[in-house]
């Protein structure tokens, strides 16, 4: 398998350094990272209270529930 050296600054090396398992080697650990699903959760609190958008998205899920709610009635 070939190799390559890079370089990285100090702190993403640090970084690095701290993801990367007991038994992992860098290759495995950038490996990992880079594989990796996005998790919902890092986009918790994007939306700051006030944000036009987020106003946007609650008003419409509202919506949707009271409306969920009346078509369930009329079954």
């Amino acid at each position: 398998m070939a190799t390559k050296n890079i370089a990285i600054r100090e702190d993403v090396y640090k970084r690095l350094l701290e993801a990367k398992g007991e038994d992992e080697s860098f290759s495995d650990t950038i490996e990992r990272i880079l594989t990796r699903k996005p998790s919902i959760l890092a986009y918790s609190g994007i939306m700051k209270e006030g944000d036009k958008e987020l106003k946007f998205i609650e008003d419409e899920a509202s919506k949707i529930r009271k409306n969920a709610g009346l078509r369930a009635f009329q079954l």
